[in-house]
């Protein structure tokens, strides 16, 4: 096979796929990797937890080490998903480790176990962080926590990011209950560093924590004690456990800001455990961030995520700090089973006008519709047949002086990154 193919029989189990807690992943590494002996930090949450990831990862490749990164979705191709050392995997290893697990997966077919996708594509990071014998891993949960399929893993470090109403059909419709399925990281005796939260939140956390004895940080507004912020990022300090001076990030928003947080706080809990991470990797590693499709800038369109309220009301922010009196449009393309009634009116804030397009994905919303329902709450939206057409749209509403706003999902930004010409290794 080579990676194309193999990319392809992962994706072909999405139909024919069903997934049983843990069962399936147990099942899959038995055959592919017995033994996983790699130290993994595990990362949970509805918003951030990839650039949070994105950022430990940095930190811990400029400390020296050689680093596994695994994140979901991809934007622009699937090897995007599994990294080494911060680049997607090569063609070569997606055919080394790929294989194996075809056949694998191939063989419990015909014990009428039915793999799902992520469970193929978490079992192919684990089994190349392994066989790669990476220093350390940062896997980030797919969906929820407890019955993620990332959860067979043993970490040496947890982290939970911010969290917001997301995938509510599966994991709950309050905040407190979508806390609890992230929670279902927390490892008896693993140290956990959680995201600000409100108090039902943080609640849930220590709760959780203190049942199976897990050491917990939580961070709090207050540990950040001074930023400067502008459209391209930020100049933080902290008071953690040690003090952090003037910390550059460099990933747009303010929301970046308590992001970071976290990763400094886990910096210090794998300082506890020995890892040798020196000051000047922190900085410098912070400093080198790199995540795309997040507040991402290419000329005058700016491209971001932006999938579910929280993540939409935080380039709202962004958008009314630094482009309020600007000439906007935006331009938009959302999956259906992710449109909540609340991000309508925002999405509509964000442009004059809006041009709406269909993402390429079986769940995607028509244009015509979306932008129907944009009208419906004052926008003034038109659909485009298609991602190319509708660039070209937001471009000529634009004009030379105004920008395109790209927002609404992972797929729309990813597919539009590809259009614009952005690489993707």
């Amino acid at each position: 096979m080579n990676a194309t193919e193999i990319i392809e029989a992962i994706h072909g189990s999405y139909a024919k796929g069903s997934k049983h807690g843990l069962r399936n992943m147990h099942l899959l590494m038995e055959r592919l990797c017995p033994e996983c002996r790699v130290p993994v930090i595990h990362v949970a949450g509805t918003n951030g937890k990839g650039s949070t990831c994105a950022m430990l990862e940095s930190i811990l490749r400029a400390a020296g080490y050689r680093t596994g990164l695994y994140t979901s979705p991809f934007l622009q191709m699937y090897q995007e998903r599994i990294r080494l050392d911060g680049l997607p995997l090569v063609d070569e290893l997606m055919v080394k480790y790929g294989e194996p697990l075809v056949a694998a997966a191939r063989e419990l077919e015909k014990q009428d176990v039915q793999v799902t996708p992520f469970e193929m594509g978490t079992a192919l990071a684990l089994s190349v962080f392994e066989g790669e014998k990476v220093d350390i891993a940062i896997i980030e949960v797919g969906l929820g926590g407890k019955l993620d399929p990332t959860n067979i893993v043993k970490p040496c470090l947890c982290g939970i990011g911010a969290i917001g109403m997301d995938h509510m059909n599966f994991l709950g419709n309050t905040l407190a209950e979508i806390a609890g399925e992230k929670a279902g990281i927390i490892k008896q005796g693993v140290p956990v560093v959680c995201h600000v939260a409100k108090n039902n939140v943080a609640n849930v956390f220590a709760q959780k924590a203190a049942e199976i004895q897990a050491p917990l940080r939580q961070m709090r507004m207050e540990y950040l004690t001074d930023a400067q912020s502008d459209a391209y990022g930020s100049t933080a300090s902290y008071s953690l456990e040690g003090e952090w001076r003037e910390v550059r990030i460099p990933l747009p928003g303010a929301h970046q800001l308590t992001n970071a947080m976290t990763v400094l706080a886990m910096v210090e809990e794998l300082r506890k455990q020995g890892w040798n991470i020196p000051d000047e990797a922190v900085y410098g590693g912070m400093t080198a961030t790199r995540w795309p499709a997040r507040l991402e800038w290419c000329g005058n369109v700016l491209i971001d995520g932006a999938h579910n309220p929280q993540g939409i009301a935080a380039l709202r922010d962004y958008v009314m700090s630094y482009l309020k009196d600007e000439k906007r449009v935006l331009l938009t393309g959302v999956l259906e089973d992710k449109l909540q009634p609340e991000m309508l009116g925002m999405l509509a804030s964000l442009g004059q006008k809006i041009v709406t397009v269909m993402p390429d994905n079986p769940r995607a919303m028509r244009a015509e519709e979306l932008a129907q329902r944009l009208h419906a709450v004052g926008g003034d939206a038109v659909p485009a047949a298609s991602l190319e057409e509708g660039l070209n749209k937001a471009r000529e509403l634009a004009g030379e002086t105004g920008m395109v706003i790209a927002a609404g999902s992972l797929y729309f930004a990813g597919g539009l990154r590809t259009v614009l010409g952005l690489p993707w290794r």
